[in-house]
């Protein structure tokens, strides 16, 4: 026999996603640089601003486990159709909405403030960033997506590697 409130827990606990799933945005990471002069560019492909106050970006750095990279500020908006910066201590550009030490790891993972999955990239064929097959890697070079940021939850027909914006 359950409890009256076991019903309850279970109900409300099916609404919830995994850390892992994979939720319908509008945001799209959509240009990435490692290194300490790097960035990573978020795109919100919608028509109406997004708010991105309490998400985060998570680095795969070789490990089973991402590791946190950055925090978004309470506040923090993307207007519809427009870019948000999160840049490393030696990016040389002058937008600079999040700065962090450096971008490290072999691909990147937007988390929601719930700690969904929003998009990723990974460029390793073993990184746990990566959305089915990983994107080519880039060396010295930024790995992005066409102007639109389509995704296709395929990293290597998602990506391709240009030259640095900054």
């Amino acid at each position: 026999m359950t409890k009256p409130g076991s019903l309850f827990l279970l109900l409300a606990l099916a609404g919830t996603p995994a850390p892992d799933t994979v939720r319908a945005s509008s945001a799209k990471i959509h240009e990435v640089l490692g290194g300490p002069a790097g960035y990573i560019d978020l795109h919100n492909t919608g028509a109406t601003t997004l708010d991105i106050g309490g998400w985060s970006v998570q680095a795969c750095t070789g490990g089973a486990t991402p590791v946190e990279l950055a925090a978004m500020p309470a506040g923090s908006e993307i207007p519809a159709g427009d870019h948000f910066l999160i840049t490393a201590q030696g990016f040389g550009g002058t937008m600079q909405q999040v700065v962090v030490e450096a971008i490290v790891g072999d691909g990147e993972i937007l988390l929601d403030r719930r700690g969904a999955r929003v998009d990723s990239v990974g460029w390793a064929p073993s990184s746990p960033c990566r959305e089915n097959q990983a994107a080519v890697s880039c060396p010295g070079l930024a790995q992005s997506r066409d102007a639109v940021s389509r995704d296709t939850d395929n990293n290597k027909a998602d990506f391709g590697c240009v030259r640095p914006a900054g």
